[in-house]
């Protein structure tokens, strides 16, 4: 059996022998030496700087076992492999601290019960002890669960009895019930975090659990995630190896679908009728309904990464759902339509919009994981090119320093959606540089093995499309 630790520091998924990291990243996906333009000093610089900050994005180690099919091959960087062993042992050794203060705190409990049992055997009054909640598992996407502040007498803290007030919301990336076929390797989809004081805190989100890719089974991977007041949550995803899967493998591609704003069909907008990006709840609601009925996954961006990279296998019938810019109408009515069916999706809002902050607290959710529309790149630029976005103005340094400060606010770099669709020949680079798994573009189309992980496709959905259409879309990526 094999140890792997689960480490995200939002660079990138490497591997080496017996670590694993949170994010998948294929062979090249630092700076390219061989890239030759007036930007390449610049974008190293970016590169660099990129490097240095992700030392401190990283999040702490998790224990993941993953017995891997004999002749995986594990060919990565050997310096980086040996930080992250040095940074699982760290995390190691925390633990094992925890445990000791745990113990004394317990044996302190023990000593106050007992002499609470004499007082009381002696006719004074009671010793009451504080209650302690311990958190539970959510899963299934279900609000995770939170424990107790006094966790292991953590930070000297009294234990006290705390309530399940819901400050922290988890959210899985992907469907909580992930199927991976046997023989292939396990990606793990991740887990999102939301503090209500805090903040993001994606990057203190661990995961553990045993994963046997050679032995059809059910198998149990656990996030905690702890806030700075010691509070506890947790959640789980149900990991299924399997032979086959209803619908079989997909071998022709997958749709990621864009949607925009989403209005309330009782009291529709004046241009409603005209404006494509505008879907109403009622049909909103109906494609979530027939998602379900008809059994579709839907895949983590890791998973959709490793599928591109031709290593991991997808449901034939698999679709992504993203919304862009974090309008209004999507946080307030598309967001309760998703939690409703159950079905995650993906809002990529622009990070340097002055509520931001308020957007990721007041709308946490678990189903619906924030990812990049960029930091400042979504207005209009002088260049006249493409859509008429700033990003034509900038170099790969400029447009990788503004991903960076997107990634720092969201905790995390799985995925980045173009403003207007805008990629300069500049970008792509950028998006390599800044550590970003995935970038997706405006384009009409699927996703398939072997392309571009930095100009993907998407399929967007016009709020006018009756039913049929839909349905035509996630099946053969028309409509």
């Amino acid at each position: 059996m094999v140890m792997a630790n689960r480490d995200n520091n939002y660079r990138g998924r490497m591997g080496q022998g017996d670590i694993r990291v949170s994010h998948y990243a294929s062979e090249g996906s630092g700076a390219n030496a061989g890239e030759k333009d007036a930007g390449g000093s610049a974008r190293q610089q970016s590169a660099q700087r990129a490097q240095r900050q992700g030392q401190h994005r990283r999040q702490g180690a998790s224990e993941v076992r993953v017995l891997r099919p004999e002749g995986e091959t594990r060919e990565q960087s050997h310096a980086r492999a040996e930080q992250a062993h040095a940074y699982a042992e760290r995390h190691r050794k925390e633990r094992r601290s925890r445990a000791v203060r745990r113990g004394v705190v317990i044996a302190a409990a023990c000593v106050a019960a007992l002499v609470a049992g004499i007082v009381v055997a002696n006719g004074g009054a009671g010793l009451a002890l504080p209650t302690r909640g311990i958190g539970g598992s959510g899963s299934g996407g279900d609000a995770a669960t939170q424990g107790d502040q006094g966790t292991a007498g953590m930070q000297g803290a009294e234990p006290t009895a705390t309530e399940n007030d819901g400050r922290i919301v988890m959210t899985l990336g992907g469907s909580a019930d992930t199927y991976v076929k046997r023989g292939e390797g396990y990606v793990d989809g991740g887990c999102y975090a939301h503090d209500r004081d805090d903040g993001m805190i994606t990057d203190k989100a661990t995961a553990s659990g045993e994963v046997d890719t050679t032995t059809l089974g059910d198998y149990t991977v656990t996030y905690t995630v702890e806030d700075s007041a010691g509070m506890v949550a947790t959640t789980t995803r149900t990991v299924h190896v399997v032979d086959d899967i209803d619908g079989g493998w997909d071998s022709d591609g997958i749709s990621v679908f864009m949607y925009h704003d989403v209005y309330d069909a009782s009291n529709p907008p004046e241009d409603a009728a005209d404006d494509q990006n505008l879907i109403s709840t009622t049909r909103l609601d109906q494609q979530l309904s027939w998602l379900n009925e008809n059994g579709y996954y839907f895949p983590s961006w890791a998973e959709v990464r490793a599928f591109i990279g031709g290593g991991h296998s997808l449901p034939a019938k698999s679709v992504v759902l993203t919304f862009d810019d974090g309008s209004a109408g999507f946080l307030t009515y598309g967001i309760p339509l998703l939690e409703s069916h159950k079905i995650p999706a993906t809002s990529f809002v622009i990070c340097s919009d002055s509520d931001i902050q308020d957007k990721l607290s007041n709308y946490a959710s678990p189903y619906v994981i924030f990812q990049s529309h960029s930091y400042d790149l979504h207005r209009a630029g002088s260049s006249g090119k493409g859509h008429g976005g700033r990003i034509y103005d900038l170099t790969a340094a400029e447009i990788g320093e503004d991903l960076e400060k997107s990634a720092d606010v969201l905790k995390t770099s799985d995925a980045f959606a173009y403003p207007y669709g805008d990629v300069s020949d500049a970008a792509p680079s950028a998006v390599k540089q800044s550590g970003f798994l995935l970038a997706f573009t405006t384009q009409y189309g699927q996703v398939h093995v072997g392309d571009d992980p930095t100009r993907l496709k998407r399929m967007r959905v016009f709020g006018t499309y009756e039913l049929g259409s839909f349905e035509y879309q996630a099946a053969y990526g028309v409509g």
